[in-house]
């Protein structure tokens, strides 16, 4: 049997309060009592909502301000400073929201906050478990824009982690490695997939068996590298080359999976998974990187907190630059009369740091 449509009336039946209470609620949240408003919110989530009830979003009078959700573990990072530094620069005020676990009925919220602060356009920052749902509401909303998280049906600005994943492996492959390993983060995330099929496909392009070995996945800390490398390393044929990828610029972390770092006072950063496997090579005396190659996802080039890392290779994606291009594309969509979906790949470079891969023992 058919789901019977969630309507004002029913809303309002089921919060004890008027249609024009409900109305108000929905579409002028600033109008109404938080009281008033709870009490509705409560009911939509109880009776599902219904997208169609909502009116199209309309901002007659821009007002520079621009809504940030942002669904990163860490606060004030690249991305941001790259966005702010170009909103000052064009004279726009942020407003930051950060809900990493937003729900589909919680939806709603992000609707009243743009309603209520008159926001004119949206920047959302990292994959979140609402994106989905959020196309149907999209109507309701200003123009938004993904940022680091392709989209079919949002413009957006992302990385390319497939051809990323792809030109890692082909730079260690290049240097006459066969044996080559890559420690991944979650397996269902599309991003963590987009780059095994990149390192996948440059393995296959030189005739290089793939082997499930060498792949490692929840690998993007501390303490996962640390025992996942001690494995790989004493297998009977251990890697000569080993991929280091990141979370940090991938997608949300779930929290149940997520497990935070003990060896630098549980900070979450870029580095952890490399810190991890190098602590581990010097615990068993390998030689980085004459026995074994590195290489790593580095978000600044003179970046030199853990001084070994400073000759391994790395990938450098320039998340400054990221949140810079995502603020101009929004800006873009905003002085556009009729605004279309539009997306932006970030290129990254290849940093090579006194490698000494060509001599790797095959």
């Amino acid at each position: 049997m058919a789901k019977s449509k969630v309507t004002l009336t029913k809303i309002a039946k089921h919060a004890g309060v008027s249609i024009t209470s409900v109305s108000r609620v929905v579409h002028s949240p600033h109008l109404t009592s938080r009281h008033t408003q709870e009490r509705v919110n409560l009911a939509i989530e109880a009776l599902g909502f219904n997208a169609s009830i909502l009116k199209p979003y309309n901002q007659f009078n821009p007002n520079q301000k621009i809504l940030i959700i942002d669904n990163q573990l860490i606060t004030d990072s690249l991305i941001n400073k790259g966005i702010e530094s170009k909103a000052k620069e064009l004279g726009y005020k942020l407003l930051y929201l950060r809900f990493f676990y937003f729900s589909e009925q919680e939806i709603q919220q992000i609707i009243s906050y743009t309603t209520d602060y008159h926001v004119d356009a949206i920047l959302i920052i990292n994959d979140a478990p609402y994106l989905q749902a959020l196309q149907q509401y999209q109507h309701a909303l200003p123009p938004i824009v993904l940022v680091n998280q392709f989209s079919l049906v949002f413009s957006c600005v992302y990385f390319d982690h497939l051809s990323n994943g792809y030109q890692a492996t082909k730079y260690l492959v290049d240097q006459g490695h066969k044996r080559i390993a890559i420690l991944l983060g979650d397996s269902n995330k599309e991003e963590t997939n987009y780059l095994k099929q990149g390192y996948q496909q440059a393995l296959i392009r030189v005739n290089i068996a793939i082997s499930q070995d060498y792949i490692a996945h929840h690998c993007v800390n501390y303490s996962a590298s640390y025992k996942v490398i001690k494995k790989l390393m004493t297998s009977a044929l251990p890697p000569t080359a080993i991929i280091c990828s990141d979370h940090i610029n991938l997608s949300y972390a779930d929290r149940e999976k997520f497990v935070f770092d003990d060896k630098f006072d549980q900070a979450i950063s870029a580095e952890s998974a490399i810190c991890g496997v190098i602590d581990q090579c010097l615990a068993m005396r390998i030689d980085i990187p004459s026995h074994l190659s590195l290489l790593q996802f580095i978000h600044h080039k003179g970046h030199k907190q853990y001084s070994p890392l400073n000759h391994i290779c790395a990938l450098y994606r320039p998340l400054f630059e990221m949140g810079e291009k995502a603020m101009m594309q929004l800006i873009s969509l905003l002085n556009c009369s009729s605004p279309s979906r539009s997306s932006s790949i970030i290129d990254v470079e290849l940093v090579a740091r006194n490698s000494t891969c060509k001599n790797a023992k095959i």
